[in-house]
C-alpha cells in the first residue's frame, strides 16, 4: 500500500488525525512523515500531529490531537475529563492531558500537560474515541485542590455534588469509590482525606443495582406497565452467548442498556456488533437503550422498547437503538 493511502486510512479512523508514533507501526519512516507534512493535503498541528485537510474540526478531534501530542500513554485529565463526560461547571477551553512521569521528557504544544506518579490501567477508558481518565479518577484529581484545611469543607460539598451527579448518570459506582480510596490512600496522595470522608456516607451496594442506568431503566418500564423484562440473564444453552442486561420472559427479545463511556469507541462498536449479531443468529431481536435517552427522553426509550417487542413478536432478527446512538449510521 502507498504510504499516503495508509496514512489517510489511519487518519480516517481517528477524527482525521495521524500521530508521528503511528508511522513506524504502519511500516513507514520519518521521511514519509515529513513528506506528508510538506504536502498540501495535510496540516501540521504540532511536531507530532498531522490533520487531513478538509476534515471538519470537532471537540473530539481537538481532544485527541492533544492526547496524541502528549503521548505515549497520554489521556485526558482532570477538568477536561469531567467536561468530556458532561459534568456541570467544566468546559473544553483548555485541553488538559496527563501521562506517567518518566515516560517522556518532551513538552506539548496542543494542551496543558500534567505528569502523574501513576496511572492505573483500570482508571483509563476510551470515550467518544479518545483515551481519558475515568470520571472517578478525574474527581480525585479535583479533590486534591481542596486538600488545604481552609478549603476542606467547601471541597466536601463541591466534590460530593460532582460525585453524586456522576453516580446518578451511571459514571461512578460506590464500590469503585471505596476500592480507589483503599488503593490510592495508601500512597499518601493529595485529596485522600476528602475522598475518604465522602466514601463514608456512600456505601457499596446502596443502590438496587450498581448501575444507576439500570435503576433508571427499570423505573421507566415499570411506570409504563412493562413487567416481562428480567435483569441479568445468560443467553444460550451449552454454549452461552453471554449475559444480557434484560431478557423478555414472553418474547425472543434482549435489551442492552449502554453507557457512552464503554460502548462508543471503534473497538467497542466492533465487539458490540458481533455480540448483537450472535443474538440475532440465535433468534433474538435486540433493543439498545442509550444513556442520554434514558435520562432525557423516556418517551423515546419506551417507543424503542415497543418497536422491539413488535419485531420480536414477528420473529424479526434485527437491532434497534434509541435515537442518541453515537455509532455511525451506515
Amino acid at each position: 500500500m502507498h504510504w499516503e493511502q495508509a496514512f489517510r486510512e489511519e487518519a480516517e479512523r481517528q477524527h482525521g488525525l495521524l500521530a508521528k508514533f503511528h508511522v513506524a507501526r504502519l511500516g513507514f519512516d520519518s521521511d514519509h512523515w515529513w513528506r506528508a507534512a510538506r504536502s498540501q493535503r495535510w496540516e501540521l498541528l504540532s511536531a507530532r500531529v498531522l490533520r487531513l485537510h478538509g476534515v471538519p474540526e470537532t471537540d473530539e478531534q481537538r481532544a485527541l490531537a492533544a492526547v496524541f501530542d502528549a503521548s505515549p500513554g497520554a489521556v485526558l485529565h482532570g477538568p477536561t475529563t469531567l467536561a468530556w463526560f458532561g459534568s456541570r461547571g467544566y468546559d473544553l477551553a483548555t485541553i488538559r492531558v496527563a501521562r506517567s512521569r518518566g515516560i517522556s521528557g518532551a513538552g506539548v504544544e496542543l494542551g496543558h500537560l500534567h505528569q502523574l506518579r501513576r496511572i492505573r490501567a483500570h482508571d483509563v477508558v476510551v470515550a467518544r474515541g479518545v483515551p481519558t481518565e475515568t470520571p472517578l479518577r478525574a474527581l480525585w484529581a479535583e479533590a486534591a485542590k481542596f486538600a488545604a484545611p481552609h478549603r476542606f469543607e467547601f471541597g466536601v460539598r463541591r466534590i460530593g455534588r460532582l460525585l453524586d451527579d456522576a453516580h446518578v448518570r451511571g459514571l461512578v459506582t460506590w464500590s469503585a469509590l471505596h476500592e480507589m480510596v483503599d488503593d490510592i490512600s495508601e500512597r499518601g496522595r493529595a485529596g485522600t482525606k476528602l475522598m475518604r470522608e465522602l466514601a463514608q456516607s456512600r456505601h457499596p451496594g446502596s443502590s438496587p443495582t450498581e448501575s444507576r442506568n439500570e435503576d433508571r431503566f427499570e423505573e421507566t418500564i415499570r411506570t409504563a406497565g412493562i413487567s416481562s423484562l428480567r435483569r441479568q440473564v445468560v443467553i444460550g444453552g451449552h454454549e452461552p452467548i453471554g449475559r444480557v442486561d434484560y431478557c423478555d420472559s414472553d418474547l425472543p427479545l434482549v435489551v442492552e442498556v449502554n453507557s457512552v463511556t464503554y460502548h462508543s469507541s471503534p473497538s467497542d462498536r466492533v465487539e458490540d456488533k458481533v455480540r448483537y449479531q450472535r443474538f440475532n443468529d440465535a433468534g433474538f431481536t435486540v433493543a439498545v437503550v442509550w444513556e442520554h435517552d434514558l435520562w432525557s427522553d423516556k418517551g423515546a426509550v419506551l417507543d424503542t422498547i415497543r418497536l422491539a417487542r413488535k419485531h420480536a413478536h414477528a420473529r424479526d432478527r434485527v437491532v434497534v437503538h434509541t435515537p442518541s446512538c453515537p455509532w455511525p449510521r451506515h
